[in-house]
């Protein structure tokens, strides 16, 4: 689309500049101005770019006023990097895919030289000296990483909220939080702060968030992606992607992110549109137990499954592979074996037990000290359980190409949903992973998955995300039905009432 006004113009001239507004967060003064980039995903900003209509160093100026507007409303940001992405603006090749655009980064993974905290007061001042293999990909993609992303604590919570930075709210409903550990980033992209923003995924927090937010939300296969763990190894449950607008700048990330040279699976590579196959499409209406599907999110995937049905694929009825009682008893067990070693951690550090130390929020707090008492038969019992989940989403793929359900039970969660200083036990934790039941056991069983955005306007006025899963390794074909709903259903011009588009910044 053509830029409406020069960028000089936009930039400098004090027509641009209609009120100036308070400090802010970040305790520097503001001034208004009608964003004329907020309609381009990076892809296209990577075109002004190239184009001359911007430059590196201006777009992150436009940037950081979006933030300094809109991160004292939304809380989605942990730790601001101005002056490095405005140290990297210039530096960065125009002819890299998004030559110079920004990103925000979560707040659990290794970036050189940022702050890493996890949400949590035990990492407050950890700074980490290497990029993971993950971040090497993003910015070798052209992107200039302008600060990290809210998280729950560890993302052990069930609302992007923690004792360090506070709570994150969805720009669609204040009262609602963009939920669980991708919903800093999430919030910031619904806001139009940014396009395109990087997300890890072990339980849903790449389609969560994206569902309750408007975005494209994409997991991809276990082990395909470049590693984003310090050691350069995989975790079991956790990928890294990303969260945007348009389902271009996604693929686009995903040539540079994945690991083509180490992996399993043969490279997805770029997909730049849909394919011609009709695909023969399972549609899960319900995972029976812990939670029920609301009436408006079954009649959301009902609307899309017909559309699919238009669109010429064929549409089966289908069962959930997994057991979502036994996910909802059994998950805590098995993660129970990943808290006893921070348990320790904490009461070396301090000297007292885990829940009088004041390190973690009440919620892990209490989770870590109960953990230490699960018997091992438990923790085997869940390993079993765990262990069984590829095996079911394999057979799951018999006879369908891909898989259509609910990316959650409900359209969202409340901010009061889940406190973080709550204490933990077994009955509280089970009915909270209800809301995970569509999205956890995919983790495990390592399929790749993703969040569509289909259907809005909600009785919360929150979008409903659709998720579509594929089997192991077939990530290409999840990209390419996006486009295709995307062309279908476009979403990138949907805006959320607290974004760019909406309050000039």
């Amino acid at each position: 689309m053509p830029v409406s006004l020069s960028r000089r113009h936009f930039l400098k001239s004090s027509a641009a500049a209609a009120l100036v507004i308070g400090s802010g967060k970040y305790g520097l003064a503001r001034t208004r101005h009608a964003d004329e980039f907020v309609d381009y995903d990076a892809t296209g900003l990577a075109d002004l770019i190239r184009a001359g209509d911007i430059n590196q160093a201006e777009l992150v100026e436009v940037v950081i006023r979006r933030i300094e507007a809109l991160d004292p409303i939304l809380n989605f940001m942990t730790t601001p990097a101005f002056e490095r992405a405005r140290e990297m603006a210039g530096t960065i090749p125009d002819d890299t895919t998004f030559a110079g655009v920004p990103i925000l980064i979560k707040d659990m993974v290794d970036v050189a030289g940022l702050r890493r905290t996890d949400g949590s007061r035990l990492l407050a001042t950890n700074v980490p000296e290497r990029n993971v293999a993950f971040i090497d990909g993003v910015e070798a993609a052209g992107l200039n990483i302008i600060g990290m992303t809210n998280v729950p604590e560890f993302a052990g919570g069930f609302t992007t909220n923690n004792n360090l930075f506070g709570e994150t709210l969805n720009p669609w409903n204040l009262a609602y939080s963009p939920y669980v550990s991708s919903g800093g980033a999430a919030a910031a992209a619904a806001a139009g702060v940014l396009p395109l923003v990087h997300g890890t995924d072990g339980a849903g927090s790449n389609r969560l968030p994206a569902s309750t937010c408007g975005l494209f939300g994409m997991k991809p296969s276990r082990f395909r992606m470049l590693s984003g763990e310090a050691g350069g190894g995989h975790d079991r449950t956790k990928t890294n992607q990303a969260m945007s607008r348009t389902v271009r700048d996604s693929a686009r990330l995903m040539t540079f992110t994945e690991d083509a040279s180490d992996s399993p699976y043969e490279p997805v590579g770029l997909v730049e549109g849909p394919s011609s196959r009709r695909l023969r499409i399972g549609f899960v209406t319900d995972a029976p137990g812990v939670v029920d599907v609301t009436e408006e999110v079954q009649a959301a995937q009902t609307r899309v499954a017909e559309m699919l049905e238009d669109m010429g694929h064929t549409v089966v009825e289908a069962e959930w592979p997994g057991d979502s009682v036994a996910f909802a008893e059994l998950w805590p067990l098995y993660f129970a074996t990943r808290m006893v070693p921070l348990k320790a951690q904490v009461e070396a550090l301090t000297g007292v037990p885990v829940t009088e130390a004041d390190m973690l929020t009440g919620f892990q707090a209490s989770f870590a000290a109960a953990a230490a008492k699960v018997p091992p038969e438990d923790s085997a019992r869940a390993e079993e359980f765990i262990e069984s989940l590829p095996a079911r989403f394999e057979q799951a793929f018999t006879d369908i190409d891909m898989m259509l359900c609910p990316v959650m039970p409900k359209s969202g969660a409340l901010t009061t949903d889940f406190d973080p200083n709550e204490t933990f036990s077994p009955a509280r934790i089970f009915s909270l992973l209800g809301n995970l039941k569509f999205t956890g056991p995919v983790n495990f069983a390592g399929n790749p998955a993703m969040s569509v955005p289909l259907t809005w306007n909600s009785s919360a006025g929150l979008p409903i995300g659709s998720q579509f899963i594929a089997p192991v390794g077939a990530d290409r074909s999840l990209y390419e039905l996006a486009y295709e709903l995307e062309e279908a259903r476009p979403w990138k011009d949907i805006w959320a009432p607290i974004s760019v588009k909406n309050i000039p910044v």
